[in-house]
């Protein structure tokens, strides 16, 4: 599970920002630890704030780390969208540093990079395990440091300067690298967009998770009362009967939430973390509540699957009254005079008041 992610001279973010999905005792979910006792990890964390204030930045950081992880393509790929903070000039020549803490089989890790076009700057490993941090390998421009018994020294020796040792790891199917790659590479990020996902998640999501789809999509107030699986249709209540409708037919809001669900149902059974931006606009709040829901239930997310998104606002109580949210799971973007985004728990005050930007415009109008 994912513990902490921190971030730095990234787009709009120029100083070390940190989310932590740590939980306090009485929230969360308890994780057991290799060595005994537990952590408590939250499944759900929200980046709220303005208009590029750096929500989505957050996003695209964690989703730029598991690229440099996976293979040596998609590092180099990552490398070439190097996007340091362009409103310092000190800051566009320093690289990029993104660290990852995690959570495997009751091994706490933690996996950095740092990072230029083309260059990997910096890289590490560390392990905890019976309460001792272990430095599996560090890499720097003088080289590459590695425990002995982790057997990386030929590996490390054919590293380029322009890919991860991780990522190679997870090419060879290093057995000590492998599986902190495949962990990285279970970060999965949906871009809620009604378009031709459409037919593919409901192929998916009909042969797997027939009955849960038929119950969601009946329950959303959507007008629908079943799914015709063998043509992918949905079946809406019409004034002759149920009517089965082609995807072209779906309203925008209607495509997202399936989208959700068809990213949704998998990762409840099998975990993981996924990644959504701006979950609010493309999904009614209502819907996106149950969605969190899902997530919050200790039976219905078994896997412990966790969800990281952006919004406009944390969302209100559910109709039965209770918080969708805990407070430890909200943070808010923020911008300082420098332009940089902080990442905080407390809201940015607000600038324009109801009306406010109209009467400047009247009063911009007016002859001077």
């Amino acid at each position: 599970m994912l513990l902490k992610f921190r971030l730095q001279n990234h787009r709009s973010v120029r100083d070390i920002q940190e989310l932590t999905l740590l939980s306090g005792p009485d929230a969360g979910f308890g994780v057991p630890l290799g060595h005994g006792g537990t952590l408590r990890v939250s499944p759900l964390c929200g980046v709220f704030g303005r208009t590029a204030a750096g929500r989505s930045t957050v996003l695209r950081a964690l989703a730029t780390t598991r690229d440099l992880a996976v293979s040596g393509s998609d590092v180099q790929a990552a490398t070439q969208r190097f996007d340091p903070f362009q409103l310092d000039p000190a800051a566009r020549l320093l690289p990029t540093r993104f660290e990852v803490e995690f959570l495997v089989d009751g091994v706490r890790y933690v996996y950095g990079c740092a990072y230029k076009r083309d260059e990997i700057a910096g890289e590490w490993l560390h392990a905890t395990d019976r309460d001792r941090r272990r430095v599996w390998f560090e890499r720097d421009r003088s080289g590459i440091r590695c425990l002995p018994e982790s057997r990386l020294e030929r590996l490390a020796a054919a590293c380029d300067p322009g890919v991860t040792l991780l990522s190679m790891g997870a090419d060879v199917e290093h057995p000590w690298l492998a599986p902190v790659a495949a962990w990285l590479h279970g970060i999965r990020t949906v871009r809620l967009t009604p378009g031709t996902r459409l037919s593919g998640g409901l192929a998916h999501l009909a042969d797997r998770w027939s009955e849960q789809l038929t119950l969601l999509v009946s329950h959303a107030d959507l007008g629908i009362v079943g799914v015709e699986q063998d043509l992918l249709r949905l079946v809406h209540a019409g004034r002759s009967g149920p009517v089965p409708l082609g995807g072209w037919a779906e309203s925008d809001g209607t495509v997202a939430w399936l989208d959700l669900l068809a990213a949704l149902l998998p990762m409840l059974e099998r975990g993981g973390v996924l990644l959504v931006d701006d979950l609010d606009a493309a999904v009614h709040p209502d819907l996106a509540t149950e969605a969190l829901r899902l997530l919050r239930d200790r039976d219905l997310n078994p896997a412990r699957a966790q969800l990281v998104f952006t919004a406009r606002a944390p969302f209100g109580p559910g109709s039965d009254g209770l918080p969708v949210l805990d407070p430890e799971q909200i943070w808010y973007a923020t911008k300082d005079t420098d332009g940089a985004t902080v990442l905080s728990r407390a809201p940015a005050a607000g600038q324009l008041g109801p009306g406010d930007l109209a009467r400047e415009l009247w009063l911009a109008r007016q002859p001077k």
